[in-house]
């Protein structure tokens, strides 16, 4: 049916879910555009653009919960004409599953799949996110035939008879050039020092995380596997080079695993067909029982600020929502309950232009800690490494103050002797 159909599907008082990647701007356009016949719709996306969704008119109408800031969604966050969605990725639909009573029905799922094989089969293709698993859940699944995604291995197949509409969709996909700043190739050379041939390895998606394998952060290592919930960009053709083989995964051996993977055209070509590739739920990925599973894993994850003690600022400036969690959390539980498991946690040392420390003495009224001290780990700077584990709030200073920026260390040790020392 033609996207005008598919969004007519929807009814007043229904639920709309999208996973990640998988809206489609004409059925949502067309969706926009019955403002005035609709009501109380609700909509939970992650990182879905704005497609006529964020205005001040629209949210009398739909009723948009954003589930990870970006720069479409952080202005009407901001205004508050959008609402906020706090939730960990792999209890996403708990209390649906647990049949309580404020559970969110998924009356409409909406995601984007390949055209039907000769078996009457889908796939997802590079981009699985909880597709599969929600599609199960949704009263209706409405599905964009993308020619574009082809077959990927895994789990990321429906059958046709688990979808009720299929809608024409021509889009194609061109992911921004990466933006690297100054401070990356620095951070990315403290991490090569952490990560051992061998070791299984996760990069979370992030500003600072992103150029981890273009500035050298693999560089030298050997038979490394990977599970994670997505990929950045350089890691597939690491497979290709036999720098990523899998041969010491635990739970998926001789396989690169992630929900979501290839980050260029050429990357998701290597993926398509490649049966050293396989894509699972993130329900499945990140869940921290099954991250512990993969002994010596490496979890990289990129954050905002961190206080002197070792709290964590994952996705917000204050009580300003900037980002989202994502599978940080997730695989910081992983990595601490994995026998040999190490959590990253990268940043710059400093933002707006070097005028701001991202280490910070304490944190400000409002500030959202996404991990709390008691988890802290490793912390990675373009300075250093300060291994916080086993530390008291003392030597977590004296660590963190190492790895600061030089033109703030003066005013956080003055700030430390305050809140530490008599």
């Amino acid at each position: 049916m033609p996207a005008s159909d598919a969004a007519a599907l929807v009814q007043s008082g229904e639920h709309i879910w999208i996973p990640p990647g998988h809206a489609s701007p004409s059925i949502i356009e067309e969706l926009s555009a019955r403002t005035a016949e609709l009501s109380d719709v609700e909509i939970r996306g992650l990182g879905v653009a704005d497609f006529g969704l964020f205005s001040a008119d629209a949210a009398k109408t739909f009723h948009y919960q954003d589930q990870f800031g970006n720069i479409f969604s952080r202005p009407a966050l901001a205004a508050k004409i959008i609402d906020f969605h706090p939730y960990w990725l792999v209890g996403r639909h708990k209390a649906l599953d647990a049949g309580r009573e404020e559970a969110w029905a998924v009356d409409n799922l909406m995601i984007t799949t390949s055209e039907p094989d000769s078996n009457g089969f889908v796939s997802l293709g590079c981009s699985v996110w909880d597709g599969i698993t929600t599609a199960r859940r949704a009263t209706r699944v409405i599905a964009s035939v993308n020619p574009m995604t082809r077959h990927t291995y895994g789990d990321t197949t429906l059958h046709v008879s688990e979808i009720d509409a299929f809608v024409p969709d021509e889009r194609v996909g061109v992911p921004p050039d990466p933006v690297y700043d100054t401070a990356d190739k620095g951070i990315a050379h403290h991490v090569n020092e952490l990560i051992e041939d061998g070791d299984t390895i996760q990069i979370g998606v992030g500003s600072h995380t992103s150029g981890m394998v273009h500035f050298g952060a693999l560089d030298g290592k050997q038979e490394l596997s990977y599970f994670g919930e997505l990929s950045v960009a350089g890691l597939v053709p690491m497979v290709e080079q036999g720098i990523i083989t899998g041969r010491t995964s635990q739970l998926h051996p001789g396989k690169f695993v992630a929900t979501l993977i290839g980050n260029t055209p050429e990357e998701r070509e290597m993926v398509y067909g490649n049966r050293a590739f396989e894509l699972y739920d993130l329900e499945y990925l990140l869940d921290p029982r099954n991250i512990a599973r993969n002994d010596g894993i490496v979890a990289i994850n990129g954050a905002l600020s961190i206080d002197l003690t070792g709290q964590t600022g994952v996705y917000s400036i204050g009580a300003r929502i900037y980002a989202g969690m994502g599978g940080h959390l997730a695989f910081a539980v992983g990595a601490y309950l994995s026998p040999r498991g190490r959590y990253v946690c990268v940043l710059p040392s400093t933002a707006v232009n070097g005028t701001v420390s991202t280490i910070t003495a304490q944190f400000e009224a409002g500030q959202i800690v996404s991990v709390p001290r008691e988890m802290a780990d490793t912390v990675v700077t373009e300075y250093g490494i300060a291994r916080l584990l086993g530390k008291s709030v003392r030597q977590r200073a004296e660590e963190l103050i190492s790895i600061a920026h030089p033109d703030h260390r003066g005013e956080l040790k003055k700030a430390a002797q305050q809140l530490f020392y008599n």
